[in-house]
């Protein structure tokens, strides 16, 4: 059987069953476990499957940004678990940054800390701190996204000159190995301003934006602090994103 088309098969397999083991691979396929090892090296290294100890593990690839309309309704209830994580990590006092995205909007109503400063370059984020909550507000300027409903460009950016913040919340489309990816370059460089101005940055995802990759990396695992996420995430992919940062899947004491 020629490369290529175990390659393919190796794929396929992986799209009925998300998980295989290299031994179940190698059977299936009738040829050697080293062999097969060496096949998803490199598809792992094309991006085209995620490489995990034992095995490979199925890569969604994201070919649409949804509109936050369409993004509002779904996971809501690891959105919310989201933020009650959010809400012990965050000490009263303290000025915090809020990314967009409709995880960030449920996470909001579950922080309950005292006297904060928030930044935000989401209006939903906006729209719900001053109608809920007396905290100081601080909305970045910027060209305005219909789709993801967020403040974004070089005239949001420079809204964080001299800011320090001390702990920054950023959301994501997808996760994939060391890669946090977002649909385009404007909306991950006001991210990264964010981070670079922050004591402590902390990516949040539900368990369902792993092992996923949208088109733009915008930043690495490995240079935030933690990802928090639900407790659905499943042993192997808590196992694999800890080698990368910490993962805070419950509430702080």
């Amino acid at each position: 059987m020629l490369k290529q088309e175990r390659h393919e098969k190796i794929i396929d397999l992986l799209n009925q069953n998300d998980f295989m083991t290299v031994s179940d691979i190698s059977t299936y396929l009738n040829v050697s476990d080293m062999t097969i090892r060496r096949d998803i090296t490199e598809l792992a290294d094309n991006n085209q499957v995620i490489k995990i100890y034992g095995g490979a593990q199925k890569l969604e690839k994201i070919s649409q940004e949804l509109t936050t309309n369409e993004k509002i309704h779904v996971n809501v209830p690891r959105k919310q678990y989201i933020g009650k994580i959010m809400n012990s990590l965050i000490k009263n006092n303290s000025t915090i940054y809020i990314g967009a995205g409709t995880t960030m909007l449920y996470a909001l109503s579950e922080i309950k800390r005292e006297n904060l400063f928030v930044i935000t370059n989401s209006l939903l984020a906006f729209n719900h701190l001053i109608h809920n909550t007396e905290y100081r507000v601080l909305l970045t300027g910027g060209e305005f996204s219909r789709t993801t409903e967020e403040f974004y460009g070089e005239n949001a950016e420079r809204s964080f000159n001299n800011l320090n913040i001390d702990i920054a919340f950023a959301a994501t489309n997808g996760i994939y190995e060391n890669n946090i990816t977002t649909a385009n370059s404007v909306e991950g460089a006001i991210q990264r301003v964010a981070f670079k101005h922050a004591k402590y940055k902390c990516i949040v995802a539900d368990s369902s934006k792993f092992n996923r990759s949208d088109i733009y990396t915008f930043y690495h695992l490995t240079d935030v602090d933690s990802i928090i996420t639900d407790n659905d995430i499943s042993n192997n992919t808590y196992d694999h994103y800890s080698n990368f940062t910490k993962i805070i899947k419950e509430e702080l004491n």
